[in-house]
């Protein structure tokens, strides 16, 4: 019998698959000579056109061989590039490859699933960063290059240029107000082109810097990629050409911006118009000495982002965007983290089949594909997608490069509000190929605050046809079955370059019904009610961005009820619920969606209807939490502060479905993933995992634990609580315990404990919403017929209330009322029907599980439950003591924090409208003596 094939054979043959994985590098092995100055051989050195060397260094069956050498190469440089090595792959072999040789051993390289390997990446002055933690990954040689492509691009190296990008854009900005104080006439014609106001906190001229950073990163790349100017083809210079600074640096005339300008403009007879025409447009309001002054900063700047190689196809201008980007407050454009993006990307588009169930090698059907983002901010979302979708694609033997130009004109479609955002989406997804021509591109910035005339009907052509006044709502104009003429106009008007209405409608047909086959966004998340904390002037914070008028604000709001009528998202759940809907009427009947939300989607009763739809019109449904300790912890945005969740599903409307019996996958991450290779590889091993048997499995790389997944079925009504906790024990005794049984886990011969379980509306009836007590409209006419007065003016008030949470009081059983009611002129009887709800008993509505004694309240006299505390109503008043004992009750406690919405760490909150849907003691199934003993049980324990 022969001898086992040798490891240098084994090594030339995968470096020989994966060279011909990818287009874009080079994968040589076993090459002779020092290919490492000072010495050395690598096993394999993976070289990325647009990234850093990658070493594998592999052995057979030795772990601790492979280890070894791989961290010897960190930090050593590549002769021919003079690049340092970042990063390493430590690689075994499997032992079905042991007697292979030719063609059998390529052929079983490209289909074994059982390579093992570790990345290391290089930590100046520490130990290097292994991914996994401990143990191996197991894969194939597809999985090998994706985590590979992914090295290239090693962590501290992209911190390290988002770091020189920050810097060249604040000193650029500081230059330009050394020269220009805030307010005058140039720094308003620079934020009037931005469509933002010259603010003194210096927000929008650090904007306006990025915007010309980011077109000079583009050129720099053009110009480094040769590429020629498609209609100037034989001239001889007909490439991109750089524009250098002459003489000393940052002297007086360093720069030429006319020849700036007028290179650009040569770019622009090609494309680019969203790249590069606000820049120009900027530049060219400067005089010579100020533009001087800036391009002395930003163009070293970003010379340096283009010869560090990751310009092109790395998310480092989005990064410093989201530090930047004015008014986030209200249009809530909180950047997503490339992590984050990486992980949703990978759920939905897995490596095993492509949209549609194509193949990922059929370039021809992946070009007829359609992607959108209609809320794309700095594109991360968009981008993650199309790199993916390239990757994927050119790993199954495809030509990305081929599929660059139709994917651009057709296939990728973002949208926004902000002109600068578009400009960013569109620099990194045709920075992904930057010397790839193409004609067109679906990147459109969407009118926000006009008036118009429209027909009165809803998005599905419904409606008394009468002319109506509304006003432009951004994207959510879309939720129109047919786009009105206007839209185009102002579209052309606002986007870069004011373009065509012709060539906008072109834009605008593409973004029909029923054409998406991927729809991922990241939403605005803002509700548009007045809960905004230090923001009581704006009556409709969801629609206050642009400075609009209350008058816009209102009109916005109707025009979303009118597009929105008869569909199950609502203002109470927010603007992200009518981008969900925006979403289901784009996608194909087979399409899949890709969210990042709020983590009160799974649980908050405002989206009830919404999560109905998706448990009857959707499959392969995929929720992703974190359970951090503190909502920042719990978020994929970046300066949230709250919980959030990933959901993927994949519509199945055009086959009908039901909605008993859905199921969904639900992971639940023990922390956010630290790098985008992690996030891919999480996303790979929740698509193995899912669908295989029940309960819970541990989520892990290598040996190292990353969170539980399993499979679960849909509940037919109310949250999905199954998120953002790892401690299954819990959630099966808190889902039991909903369901009427009581049992102990870890005790399996124990019998359940049969209680008596209801929803809390059943039997009682909740208080009216704390708006319809006292506020007034925004308009001023009165809505709740009560003024509120506080303190309390005597012992024994006409109408009490108890309003508000104050720790300190609510340490008993028993609360004082905080505040009473005043009745308005002419409200007598509105303020009649109000009091006829006061009661004793009230419920807290926004629990702070560690600093709060009480979920349920009770007071001495029956008084007006308000904002925090509203009413809990039963007909049979001495019902209330057993149902103030089991709220109070460890039980209670749980079913509670069961139905809450967990968004914000450490606490559980619900609506006025939400309590009737929490699981309750059945108070009807006891005797009149056990009321009566609880009764007594209540007033011995009222002092404690």
């Amino acid at each position: 019998m022969p001898g086992p094939t040798h490891e240098q054979t084994l090594n030339v043959a995968l470096g020989e698959v994966l060279d011909g994985l990818r287009r874009s590098w080079r994968a040589r092995s076993e090459q002779i000579g020092n290919i490492i100055e000072g010495g050395g051989r690598p096993d394999i050195l993976v070289e990325d056109a647009s990234g850093w060397p990658v070493v594998i260094e592999a052995e057979r069956a030795d772990h601790a061989s492979a280890e070894r050498d791989a961290t010897a190469r960190l930090g050593k440089t590549v002769s021919e590039s003079g690049k340092t090595i970042e990063t390493a792959i430590a690689l075994v072999y499997p032992d079905e490859l042991t007697y292979l040789d030719g063609r059998r051993l390529r052929t079983a390289i490209g289909r074994t699933d059982a390579f093992e390997y570790a990345l290391y990446t290089r930590r100046i002055g520490e130990q290097p960063e292994r991914l996994p933690e401990q143990g191996w990954i197991r894969g194939g040689v597809r999985d090998l290059a994706m985590l590979a492509h992914r090295a290239a691009a090693p962590a501290p190296r992209v911190e390290a240029l988002a770091d020189r990008l920050q810097t060249g854009v604040e000193r650029a900005a500081d230059e330009f107000t050394r020269r220009h104080a805030y307010g005058d006439s140039l720094g308003r014609e620079v934020a009037r082109v931005l469509g933002q106001a010259d603010d003194t906190d210096g927000q929008t001229r650090r904007m306006a810097m990025t915007v010309i950073a980011n077109a000079l990163i583009f050129h720099e790349s053009l110009a480094e990629a040769g590429f020629q100017v498609p209609d100037q083809p034989d001239q001889p210079d007909s490439s991109v050409r750089s524009v250098r600074p002459v003489g000393t640096f940052r002297s007086l005339g360093a720069f030429a911006p006319d020849d700036l300008r007028d290179e650009w403009l040569r770019i622009l007879k090609i494309n680019y118009w969203p790249i590069f025409w606000t820049a120009m447009e900027m530049l060219s309001l400067m005089p010579a000495q100020t533009a001087n002054g800036v391009l002395g900063w930003l163009w070293p700047t970003a010379r340096d982002l283009v010869l560090g190689g990751l310009a092109r196809s790395h998310d480092l201008t989005g990064v410093v965007f989201q530090k930047l980007i004015a008014d986030r407050k209200f249009l809530a454009t909180y950047y997503t983290r490339p992590e984050a993006a990486a992980l949703l990307a990978g759920l939905a588009l897995p490596a095993d089949k492509a949209p549609g169930g194509a193949d990922w090698g059929d370039g021809e059907t992946l070009t007829s594909l359609q992607v959108g983002d209609f809320a794309c901010g700095t594109g991360t979302l968009l981008s993650a997608a199309y790199q993916r979708l390239s990757l994927l694609h050119e790993l199954h033997g495809g030509d990305a490069r081929a599929l660059h130009a139709p994917m651009m004109k057709n296939g990728l479609v973002g949208l926004d509000v902000v002109n600068i955002a578009v400009h960013l989406t569109a620099a990194m997804l045709a920075g992904s190929h930057p010397d790839t021509w193409f004609e067109g591109e679906c990147l459109l910035t969407m009118p926000y605050g006009d008036r118009y005339i429209r027909p009165n009907s809803n998005g599905n052509g419904k409606g008394n046809g009468k002319p109506k006044e509304a006003v432009r709502v951004g994207s959510l104009d879309l939720l129109a079955e047919s786009v009105q003429p206007g839209l185009l106009g102002g579209a052309a008007a606002v986007t870069s370059g004011g373009r065509k209405p012709e060539e906008v409608r072109d834009l605008v047909s593409r973004v029909g019904h029923g054409k998406f086959d991927l729809v991922i966004m990241n939403p605005p998340f803002t509700r548009p009610t007045n809960h905004e904390a230090g923001h009581a002037d704006v009556p409709i914070p969801a629609y206050a961005a642009f400075e609009t008028t209350p008058e816009q604000q209102a009109a916005m709001s109707e025009t979303v009820r009118e597009l929105t009528r008869g569909a199950p998202s609502n203002d109470n759940a927010g603007l992200a619920s009518h981008f969900v809907e925006l979403a289901h009427r784009k996608m194909r009947g087979d399409g899949t969606m890709a969210f990042v939300l709020p983590l009160s989607a799974l649980s908050g009763m405002s989206w009830d209807a919404i999560r109905s739809r998706w448990r009857k019109q959707f499959a392969e449904i995929i929720v992703v939490t974190i359970a951090g300790a503190g909502s920042y912890e719990a978020s994929f945005s970046a300066d949230t502060g709250m919980a959030e969740c990933l959901l993927i599903a994949r519509n199945k409307s055009d086959q009908g479905g039901s909605e008993k019996g859905a199921q969904a996958t639900f992971a639940v991450l023990h922390r956010f993933p630290p790098s985008t290779h992690e996030a891919e590889l999480l996303a790979s091993q929740i698509l193995a995992l899912r669908n295989h048997g029940t309960g819970q499995r541990r989520l892990h790389l290598g040996s190292s634990w990353y969170g539980v997944l399993w499979d679960s079925q849909l509940p037919e009504s109310g949250p999905w609580p199954l998120v953002g906790l790892t401690d299954t024990g819990l959630a099966e005794v808190a889902a039991s315990l909903s369901e009427g049984r009581l049992i102990q886990v870890g005790q399996p011969d124990t019998q359940a404990v049969q209680v008596p379980v209801v929803r809390v509306g059943e039997i009682a009836d909740r208080g009216p919403v704390h708006r319809d007590i006292d506020e007034d409209a925004y308009d001023g006419t009165p809505r709740g017929p009560f003024r509120r007065l506080k303190p309390i003016a005597s012992t024994y008030p006409a109408y009490p209330m108890l309003w508000a949470h104050a720790a300190r009081r609510e340490r008993q059983l028993i609360v004082q009322p905080d505040s009473e009611g005043e009745i308005k002129r002419g409200m007598s009887a509105k303020a009649a029907t109000i009091w006829k709800t006061a009661t004793r008993a009230h419920y807290s509505v926004d629990l702070q599980f560690n600093s709060q004694s009480l979920i349920l309240a009770m007071t001495e006299r029956p008084c007006i439950g308000g904002r925090a505390w509203p009413s809990v109503i039963f007909e049979d008043r001495e019902h209330e003591y057993t149902f103030a004992l089991w709220c109070n009750s460890t039980l209670g406690l749980l079913m509670h924090w069961w139905s809450s919405n967990k968004t914000q760490s450490g606490r559980g909150t619900t609506t006025v409208t939400g309590i009737p849907n929490i699981p309750t003691l059945d108070t009807r199934a006891l005797k009149p003596e056990q009321h009566a003993a609880a009764k007594a049980a209540f007033e011995a324990m009222r002092g404690r």
